[in-house]
């Protein structure tokens, strides 16, 4: 029940304030009126008009997040911003899979998992993160990546299946040239 009601609160709040423009200060109310959907949420929220967020009671936020327009969360797997994560428009994060039951998807049970953004990390516009990925601390995803694997701290990812385009630095502390 109370799932319910907070994906309802999820709604009215972005049906009331979708009209209004984009602005710094707009998305900060937005993202302080949407603080009791959520497991935990920081400081600092901000998200933009026409992002949508299921299941936000299985979802922590850290401070100063960003979710960009047209984002999709699902959280029944569970999902963590760490602080300062920023997903780019169009984001997907899609943390469970459909299973089979008598030939047939569409009545499969969820097979959850859950997906971890640390700080730092970056989406760019239209990448798919799956069940089970870990984006590690200051990583980014290049535009269009889908995300199956987890991604080192640092690294930058990218293609479909994102693949490591540029490694983060090695344990001694010196990047690769």
């Amino acid at each position: 029940m109370l799932r319910r009601l907070k994906y309802a609160w999820f709604i009215l709040v972005m049906k009331l304030t979708g009209f209004l423009p984009d602005f710094t200060p707009i998305m900060r109310l937005r993202g302080f009126l949407l603080r009791p959907c959520f497991r935990r949420c920081g400081r600092n929220f901000q998200i933009r008009a026409n992002a949508m967020i299921v299941y936000s009671s299985n979802v922590s936020i850290g401070n100063h997040v960003y979710i960009a327009y047209g984002s999709w969360v699902q959280g029944l797997g569970g999902v963590i911003f760490e602080d300062e994560v920023m997903l780019g428009p169009y984001t997907i994060l899609a943390s469970n899979n459909h299973t089979k039951q008598d030939e047939s998807y569409r009545f499969g049970p969820p097979d959850p998992a859950p997906i971890v953004l640390k700080r730092g990390a970056w989406t760019g516009a239209h990448v798919v993160i799956t069940p089970g990925v870990t984006v590690g601390n200051g990583a980014a995803c290049a535009a269009g990546a889908v995300v199956t694997r987890d991604v080192p701290d640092h690294a930058v990812v990218g293609g479909v299946p994102a693949r490591v385009l540029r490694p983060g630095p090695d344990p001694a502390g010196e990047r690769p040239s």
